[in-house]
C-alpha cells in the first residue's frame, strides 16, 4: 500500500468528485485517501491523511483554493497540488503557481490527462516546497518539469486565439501540436501517424480524433480572435479569416512552428 500514490480530492462538485473517485479506484498505482467538499475540510484531511497529491478546486465554500494554498505553506510535507479551475485568468494562475501549485487544468478537462499528471507529480520529490517559500513563480516550476512548459505554452496560445476549451477536440488538438513540436516528421502523414497515436491515448478512433480536431479548429476560426488569426496565417482581411479554413495539417504545422520559435527564443 505504501507504494500507492495517495490522492485527496477537494471540490464542492459532488458529481465530479464521484466520477474522479471511480477513475482513481481503477488505477493500480493510486489510492483515494479522501474527499473534501470545502476548504476547511480539505485542510483537516491533508493534516490527517498526508496525501501525495491534492487535486484542488479554486471555488469552494468556507475557504477557497487560494486560502487552502496559503495554509499549505504552514504544513510540513505538504502534497503536490494540481489545481482545477473554470477561469483561466493569467494573474490567478501565476498566483497559484507562485504559491506552490505544480500544475493547473481548466474545466472541463480530460480525465486521462489528469491521471497522467497525478502520476507525474505524485512520484516526483516534493522539491516545490522550497520554491513556495522562496516565492518563485510559473517559469521556475515549468522549467523544472520536463515537458510541462510545452503544454502550458500551447494552452496559453489557445487562450489567445480563442480556441474553445469545452470542445472534445481541444485536448486532441493540443496533443497533436505537442507531438508535432516534439516530432516534426509526424506531420508527413497525419492520418497514419498522428491521429492513431492520439486515438490510442484517449481511447478514441482516428476518424473521431480527426473530426473533433477539425470541428474545434472551425469553431475557433469562426468565433475566436480573428485579428490573431489574421496575423498568424497572413490573412488579408476579415472576410478571409471568417471564410476559408486552413487544412488541419497546415493549422497544426503553423502552431507547432510558432511554438518551436518561441522555445528557441526563450532558450
Amino acid at each position: 500500500m505504501s507504494n500507492l500514490i495517495k490522492v485527496l480530492l477537494a471540490d464542492n462538485n459532488k458529481d465530479l468528485c464521484q466520477v474522479l473517485a471511480e477513475h482513481i479506484s481503477l488505477q493500480d498505482d493510486m489510492e483515494l485517501c479522501g474527499i473534501a467538499y470545502d476548504g476547511l475540510e480539505a485542510i483537516e484531511q491533508i493534516k490527517e491523511r498526508q496525501p501525495d497529491v491534492l487535486i484542488l478546486d479554486i471555488t469552494m465554500p468556507y475557504l477557497d483554493g487560494i486560502g487552502v494554498m496559503e495554509h499549505l505553506s504552514q504544513i510540513a510535507n505538504a502534497p503536490q497540488v494540481i489545481v482545477l479551475t473554470a477561469f483561466e485568468q493569467e494573474s490567478m494562475v501565476q498566483r497559484l503557481i507562485s504559491m506552490g501549485a505544480v500544475y493547473y487544468m481548466v474545466k472541463p478537462f480530460d480525465t486521462s490527462t489528469l491521471l497522467e499528471r497525478v502520476r507525474q507529480f505524485g512520484r516526483s520529490p516534493r522539491t516545490h516546497q522550497v520554491e513556495r517559500v522562496a516565492g518563485k513563480g510559473l517559469s521556475t516550476m515549468v522549467k523544472e518539469t520536463p515537458g510541462l512548459d510545452l503544454e502550458v505554452e500551447v494552452t496559453k496560445l489557445f487562450h489567445e486565439m480563442g480556441i474553445p476549451a469545452h470542445f472534445r477536440g481541444y485536448g486532441y488538438l493540443r496533443e497533436a501540436i505537442i507531438l508535432a513540436v516534439e516530432e516534426a516528421d509526424i506531420l508527413g502523414n497525419i492520418t497514419k501517424n498522428l491521429y492513431p497515436r492520439i486515438a490510442e491515448k484517449y481511447n478514441s478512433t482516428p476518424s473521431g480524433v480527426e473530426s473533433a480536431i477539425r470541428h474545434t479548429i472551425e469553431i475557433g476560426w469562426e468565433r475566436g480572435n480573428s485579428e490573431y488569426f489574421k496575423g498568424l496565417f497572413g490573412c488579408g482581411d476579415q472576410q478571409s479569416v471568417k471564410g476559408k479554413f486552413p487544412t488541419t495539417a497546415s493549422f497544426i504545422a503553423k502552431i507547432a512552428e510558432k511554438i518551436r520559435l518561441q522555445m528557441k527564443c526563450s532558450s
